[in-house]
This record gives C-alpha cells, structure tokens and sequence, in this order.
C-alpha cells in the first residue's frame, strides 16, 4: 500500500467510525446517565436499523484507521512513535470487539418491550408473572451487560489516549507537518491523549461518568481531526 492509499484510509477511517461513535451516543445514550439502564434500554427499542449502522461505520472505520496508521510510521524517530501507533491499534481493537455489547442491548431492549407488552395483556396472574419475571430477568442482564460495555469502553479510550500521548512526544522532535502546517502535530496529539487519560483515570472515579464521556468525545474528535490532517499530507506525497 503506497502512501496515498495509507493517507486516505487514515483521513477517512477515523471519520467514519466518529460518525458511527456519535450516532450511538445521540440514539442510545441521549441524556440518559450511563448507569440509567432502564433510560439506555428505553432509548434501544426498536433501534435495531440504526444499531446496524453504527456497527458498520464503527466495524469499517476502524480497521481502515489502523491500515492508514502504518502510513506514519517512520515520520519520527525513536520508540515512542511504535509505542504510540501500538496502543492506540490495541485501543481500537477493543473498540471494536465491544461492538457486539452493543447489538445484545438492543436486542435485549426489543425483548424487554416484549416481555413487558405481554404481561400486561395477560389474561391470568400466572401468566402475567411469568411475563413479568422475565422482563426484569432481562432488565438485571442489560445492566450487566451495560456495566461491560463501560469498562471496555474506558480502557479502549484509556489505550487510545496513550496511544496519542506517545505518538505527541514522538512528534515533539518531528519535522513532519500535517496538511495545515501551522498547526502542530505533536501537541494536537498530547491534547487529545491527555485529556482521554484525565477524563478515565481522574474524570470517572472522582466526577462522574457522564463527563468524562463527553470528554472522551472530545479526545476522539481531536483524534480524528490529527488524523485527517496526516492522512491528507501523505495522501499527496509520492511514494
């Protein structure tokens, strides 16, 4: 794969999979606290088409990041920049292997509407139980799966954010330039890395998990823009 094939996978992935992220956030989180499973499973119902999409996006966008990830090793000397390229490929597999959290949330959303319909047009009590057992069967299984999907979440990002770091300490002695030079690579990197390890290491235990995954939010977008702007330089350079 030459650098313009690297350059475009790694301007264009990252996008794809940031859409995917917020398309999750917005449909399955909303304003919903993040341990409010009922909200979270009340948000999911019948959610199933835009669970696919976000799948997708996510599933495709990262992978593709990863290849064009290959593009920038080399731009610094030093180890810091394999450590960092290491880590955030090691974060993004996480990323991706938490996918399926989210598909068994909407499905256990989708049966939890069932349960819950069907028991309340029971026509007898033991009838009515059973429906009803089963519903908060359910609902004790999404938290947990819920639970799951935080953790995992939190050390991707947590992998993710190290990753960047790394790779903003190996910039520092970089002369290579994104396709905006005047902006600098190595402290956008630092921004973005520093602020994901505040937001799980500080953020989480101390304020809440809300804001620490608005801050997460914020270092993925950071992420991407640093992204885009290596991608677009190699995707115009020879070679």
């Amino acid at each position: 794969m030459d650098n313009k094939a690297k350059g475009i996978c790694l301007a264009f992935g990252p996008v794809v999979a940031f859409v995917g992220w917020v398309l999750c956030q917005v449909t399955f989180v909303g304003s919903a606290d993040l341990d409010d499973i009922g909200a979270i499973l009340a948000n999911s119902a019948g959610e199933t088409a835009i669970a696919t999409v976000a799948i997708i996006l996510i599933g495709l966008g990262l992978p593709l990041y990863l290849a064009g990830l290959r593009g920038i090793k080399g731009q610094a000397s030093g180890a810091w920049e394999t450590l960092g390229i290491l880590f955030i490929t090691i974060g993004s597999i996480v990323f991706i292997a938490n996918l399926g959290i989210l598909g068994s949330l909407v499905t256990m959303a989708d049966k939890l509407v069932t349960y819950m319909a069907a028991a309340g047009s029971a026509t007898d009590t033991a009838e009515a139980a059973k429906y009803a057992n089963a519903a908060a069967a359910t609902q004790l299984a999404a938290g947990a799966v819920q639970a799951i999907n935080v953790t995992v979440g939190s050390l991707g990002t947590l992998l993710f954010s190290v990753g960047f770091t790394c790779l903003g300490i190996a910039y520092l002695s970089s002369d290579f330039k994104g396709i905006l030079p005047f902006i600098p690579l190595s402290y956008l990197a630092l921004i973005a890395g520093i602020l994901g390890i505040v937001a799980v290491i500080i953020i989480t235990p101390t304020v809440n998990p809300e804001f620490a995954s608005m801050l997460s939010g914020i270092t993925f977008l950071i992420g991407t823009i640093w992204a885009v702007l290596v991608g677009a330089k190699l995707a115009i350079t020879d070679g």
